[in-house]
């Protein structure tokens, strides 16, 4: 008898019903961004192999070159 009037009370809540889910989506926000500026600062710090940065600056291709062919 008590759990009804319990649940109605908790469904006529405005708290409850756009509160709570307005801070877990301010929370779980805050870790999503600080995930995705985590992964920015890991693909710095990603050494390139020095055999393909030699590569990449022995092959002189300009813009203009390219539009050309």
């Amino acid at each position: 008898m008590v759990a009804p009037a319990v649940f109605r009370a908790l469904r006529k809540s405005k708290t409850l019903r756009y509160g709570v889910p307005m801070l877990l989506l301010v929370v779980g926000g805050s870790f999503g961004l600080r995930e995705f500026s985590q992964i920015r600062y890991d693909a710095v710090k990603i050494k390139v192999d020095p055999e393909l940065e030699k590569k990449l600056k022995e092959n002189k291709i300009t813009l203009e070159s390219e539009y050309e062919v």
